[in-house]
């Protein structure tokens, strides 16, 4: 009776710790730091998990808002590299904020059979208007989206194997409110420090 008393308690205590963890997880999802001049709001993908979502705001200018997203290819054609510089069209649920993106980066990952391709919106945006904006999009179908598009010039499975991926928002405006609370806080220590 006692093994068995023991037994279950083990396994209780390791399902609470399994529980525990999970909402943990799902808690940090979003992570917000400071970065050199930056403050990053970040949160990963819902199809590609390590596909981050990132909201940029630059310290000093802290109205102002920067997006910057990556997809990781498996597809690596040996022009992949000649991809940085390109601006490439997107859809965003529905094309209702953004619709071009500009890749900055290309990076080699696992050995070179994949690589995280990093692209940002060709300008900033007003913190405000874009945070209303992302939040009606996002609140129409639960989950905001962007969606890599073929043109005439560029033929997006060529490079990429997944060509889409989808964030959850719910925490948005929570979190960037956290992010502005530290980008203007870092402005004031910086007028203190200099």
């Amino acid at each position: 009776m006692k093994r068995f008393a023991i037994f279950i308690s083990l396994h209780l205590f390791l399902f609470l710790l399994v529980i525990a963890y999970q909402a943990q997880a799902e808690e940090d999802e979003w992570e917000v730091r400071s970065f050199h001049d930056m403050i990053i709001a970040s949160v990963p993908g819902e199809i590609v998990h390590g596909d981050k979502l990132r909201f940029i705001l630059k310290k000093g200018n802290c109205r102002s808002l920067n997006v910057l997203f990556s997809f990781l290819t498996f597809n690596v054609p040996n022009e992949i590299h000649k991809l940085e510089g390109k601006r490439i069209p997107i859809k965003t649920n529905e094309e209702r904020i953004m619709n071009t993106a500009d890749i900055v980066v290309v990076s080699p990952a696992l050995n070179n059979r994949a690589h995280f391709v990093m692209l940002t919106s060709p300008k900033s945006y007003e913190l405000g208007n874009f945070s209303d904006e992302i939040m009606e999009a996002y609140n129409s179908s639960k989950i905001f989206s962007i969606e890599l598009m073929n043109d005439k010039e560029f033929e997006v499975e060529k490079y990429f194997d997944v060509t889409s991926n989808e964030w959850n928002l719910e925490r948005y405006p929570e979190k960037i409110s956290e992010a502005y609370d530290l980008c203007i806080g870092s402005e004031n220590i910086d007028k203190y420090v200099s």
